[in-house]
């Protein structure tokens, strides 16, 4: 009170504090919430359901509106994502179908690694509550797709034989699903990422059609004797036409943020004309971050709030500056500094989110920007409405070879050479750029305090110890894939499972992360050849060739590895244990690696069961001694003796495991002799991407579940 009484403005930040935990936290219990079911492990429930997404004849997507006939509240969405066993010669479901099914749930959880995409966040932002596999149903047709999937179905029928028909269909309606990962990495790696999220140069084409549209109706109007009343301004309903057409145009893109965005800009700049009002640029942008936080306070865990939010404001600031210019610069001119400043301001967003930046970015959108202002946009609203009236699209087929050709031209000249590699660094660091510019472009009066967080960083950074080298157990569900590395060198023990002979751990995990900290592969060991171990082998041979597998393996992906000694990089002492005679058994059969710096050292154990452990023991017992241990078999209650846990005696033991263990991984009684040991248990179910920094005196620990936490996860 006492601090309200002297600085007014302080009422106005506490109204603000408290608008904005009652919104977050309505947001939450209403539309949120993860919907619980009594326990963890994976049960039979009866759901009504309607298919939301078909991904391909046996994954689906449905919303749920009963759990064992218990309804949902008409404003909640649950989704779950389910498997389904389809018949031979039975018809394949379809969006906007209604089940009524016995499925087996448990929540969503998935894997959670450094660098590498988090679903467990973009499941809480879809609404995606569940996942499993439905065992009995039968569907019958719903009531009509609501307008949006009726759009999207027929847009994608008339679209999908143009060479570019996923570049279309996605500016129309917003819908990345049919944009090939091959496609997404290139139009990033050109710069032209931001082209397929609908945003304010979209929506701003769509009210400048639609607003001349209006007009060109009134002209024909008048042409055949219609009067209007010239007390009316008819600016303000051509003004209205092309917001009808803008917010059409949003709701059928599906409400990206990036597009609501500009919506809601939109509205307060022709509400502004309306009412004659005068609106400052940067006012309206924060009326339109208010509004969009309003609407969904967790649109801050897309990073298209940012990418928009800051383009714009760095498109204001540009045009704020050439306004007090007394020296009028052309067009192009304009357009090329824009473009520069965009790409300067954005680059840390990019280099943060994507760990490289569009070098040539500036080349491809001084070409595509105009493109999809004056052809290409307005030319697929003819294209629509040419469909609709039933004409012919022949002219468009000669546009799309020519966009084809200039795309295809722009990938063989600029793709190779277009993409910067940075490495991954704290989102900390990200705010500290942004805020130091923040103050250096508002503050005018002490413009040097923008040096106290950069100073701050910087002492940060110099100040982390010297790592010497690494060690990453992925968290790959259940399975095992651990790399080891010393400056740009990595040895890479197993790669994980692949499922359903199309997601690879190795492609979706292991990869991603190699090409983010710029790793190469010296040494590639796979312990043994079981799915949890090798199952994205095909995808590893075509990433790294056969090279890697030289010292291990002569080369040959499929043998047990050779008993040898090594250095890598000068740094690490690598050597196998194990086998030394063939087991019956192939999980004895385990390629056992140590590796050593002489003075910390890591063993990866396989799936190594109690025959293979004592055979060990008695034949290497002083090499076993290590202060890591990756735990044999994953916990299993056949491996893990006694004998073997005193031999290693290590002070950290690590559990390599799915959480939904359908084996109950760890067992009870290994968990137990390693606690009776005193050891320090690690498990990636429950710490995620565990990661270990070896310094010169100490082991410092990283957790991707503890980096990456939520309070509403």
């Amino acid at each position: 009170m006492v601090a309200a009484y002297y600085f007014k403005p302080f009422w106005f930040v506490l109204l603000g504090f408290i608008l904005a935990i009652f919104t977050v936290s309505v947001h939450y219990w209403c539309f949120y919430k993860q919907t619980s079911i009594t326990s963890t492990k994976l049960q039979s429930v009866s759901i009504h359901a309607q298919v939301e997404e078909v991904f391909s004849s046996d994954y689906i997507r449905i919303k749920l509106t009963h759990i064992n006939e218990q309804p949902f509240p008409w404003y909640k969405q649950v989704f779950a994502n389910v498997s389904i066993d389809i018949k031979k010669d039975a018809p394949s479901l379809k969006i906007g179908q209604q089940l009524k099914a016995t499925a087996k749930l448990k929540q969503y959880r998935s894997r959670k690694n450094f660098d590498s995409f988090d679903s467990e966040v973009y499941a809480f932002t879809q609404k995606l509550h569940f996942k499993g596999r439905l065992i009995d149903f039968s569907a019958h047709q719903g009531q009509a797709h609501w307008l949006k999937g009726v759009y999207r179905s027929w847009l994608w029928h008339n679209l999908k034989d143009y060479k570019l028909s996923w570049l279309y269909y996605t500016l129309l309606s917003g819908d990345k699903s049919k944009i090939s990962q091959q496609d997404k990495k290139q139009m990033q790696r050109l710069g032209l990422s931001h082209m397929l999220a609908i945003s304010g140069l979209h929506i701003g084409i769509v009210f400048a059609l639609t607003r001349y549209l209006s007009q060109g109706i009134c002209f024909l109007a008048v042409l055949l004797g219609v009067r209007f009343c010239q007390s009316r301004d008819l600016n303000k309903y051509h003004a209205y036409a092309g917001l009808i057409g803008s917010t059409l145009y949003v709701l059928l893109s599906g409400l990206a943020v990036s597009a609501l965005r500009a919506l809601l800009m939109l509205c307060v700049l022709v509400m502004a004309y309306l009412f004659s009002k005068r609106v400052v640029n940067l006012r309206s942008l924060l009326f339109a971050l208010c509004g969009v936080l309003l609407i969904d306070p967790f649109v801050v865990l897309n990073p298209g709030l940012y990418f928009s939010f800051i383009a714009v404001y760095g498109i204001f600031c540009c045009v704020r500056t050439w306004a007090g210019n007394r020296k009028k610069q052309s067009f192009l001119t304009q357009l090329f500094l824009l473009q520069l400043v965009l790409g300067l301001l954005l680059a840390p967003l990019s280099s943060y989110y994507f760990n490289g930046i569009s070098v040539f970015a500036l080349v491809t959108n001084m070409i595509f920007i105009p493109l999809l202002s004056f052809v290409i946009l307005p030319s697929l609203l003819i294209l629509v409405t040419s469909h609709l009236l039933g004409f012919m699209d022949g002219w468009f087929l000669l546009l799309d070879e020519y966009l084809f050709l200039l795309l295809e031209l722009l990938v063989s000249w600029l793709i190779e050479v277009s993409w910067l590699k940075t490495s991954p660094f704290a989102w900390q660091y990200v705010i500290v750029f942004y805020l130091a510019l923040l103050l250096i472009t508002q503050v005018k009066i002490w413009r040097f305090i923008a040096l106290i967080p950069v100073i701050i960083a910087c002492v940060n950074s110099i100040s982390q110890p010297s790592v010497k080298w690494q060690i990453d157990v992925f968290d790959v569900g259940h399975g095992t894939a651990v790399l080891v590395s010393t400056g740009k060198q990595a040895l890479l023990y197993d790669i994980g499972a692949k499922y359903f002979d199309s997601f690879s751990i190795f492609e979706r995990v292991i990869q991603p992360y190699l090409d983010a900290n710029n790793l190469t592969l010296s040494h590639i060991v796979l312990s043994h050849q079981d799915n949890d171990h090798v199952g994205g082998v095909k995808e590893l041979l075509a990433y790294a060739g056969k090279a890697p597998f030289s010292a291990f393996h002569n080369r040959e992906v499929k043998s047990t590895c050779n008993i040898t000694s090594l250095k890598m990089a000068n740094t690490l002492h690598l050597e196998s244990l194990w086998p030394t005679r063939p087991m019956l058994s192939d999980n004895n059969n385990s390629c056992v690696v140590k590796v050593s710096d002489g003075h910390y050292s890591l063993l990866l154990a396989g799936d190594i069961e109690r025959d293979a452990e004592q055979l060990l023991v008695q034949q290497s017992a002083t090499k076993l001694n290590s202060d890591i241990l990756l735990v044999p078999h994953h916990g299993s209650n056949t491996s893990s003796t006694e004998a073997f846990i005193a031999a290693v005696d290590p002070q950290i033991a690590i559990y390599s495991r799915s959480y939904y263990s359908i084996w109950r991984l760890p067992h009870p009684q290994v968990v137990k002799r390693y606690a009776q040991a005193d050891i320090r248990q690690l498990d990636t179910a429950l710490e995620g991407h565990i990661r270990i920094m070896v310094t010169e005196h100490a082991l410092q620990f990283e957790f991707a579940r503890q980096a990456h936490r939520y309070w509403f996860l």
